[in-house]
């Protein structure tokens, strides 16, 4: 039995969305050495430059999904018994949100959320987003929609309270 393994690229799949959002630009890529706080919470911070100034930044993190072998409610992770998956937030200047997508969804069940649609509702807000309140609901993903959510939540928060401009990048 010949088992085969993908293995995700996270600067390969920033730039392939980056270059999607900032389409008429041309743009380099930085990425950028973030603090250990934020390390478990962001794999990949990336800073998106055109002509020579910011234009925006790039998030690639890793999220919970359901309990391996099903969904139940969300309760206290246990990375152990949780499927992960990976998705990328850009962001403007402003730290508002221009697009949200997921990179890599391993999981069995509630891989709903992957639906452009879906994830179009983060636009333009940077966190405070609640399930059924102003992000809706996607029947056969509740476990992964509140995950995201939160993960979402979190990383925008944190991007509020960093010093961007302090950050080395790596050149």
């Amino acid at each position: 039995m010949l088992i085969m393994m993908a293995f995700v690229s996270p600067q390969k799949k920033l730039d392939k969305l980056i270059s999607k959002v900032w389409k008429d630009q041309d743009v380099e890529v930085v990425r950028v050495v973030i603090p250990d706080s934020l390390k478990t919470d962001i794999m990949v911070l990336s800073e998106v430059i055109s002509e020579g100034e910011t234009v925006g930044y790039a998030c690639y993190a890793t999220a919970f999904g359901c309990q391996i072998g099903g969904c139940a409610a969300p309760s206290n992770p246990n990375a152990q018994t949780y499927e992960t998956f990976d998705y990328i937030v850009l962001y403007d200047t402003g730290l508002n949100i221009l697009r949200v997508d997921i990179a890599d969804y391993g999981g069995q069940y509630g891989y709903e959320i992957c639906r452009k649609k879906w994830l179009a509702q983060f636009k333009g807000e940077n966190n405070g987003f609640i399930l059924d309140k102003n992000i809706d609901g996607i029947s056969g993903a509740t476990v992964s929609a509140q995950y995201l959510i939160d993960d979402v939540n979190k990383i925008g928060d944190k991007m509020k309270t960093i010093d961007l401009n302090s950050l080395v990048a790596h050149k």
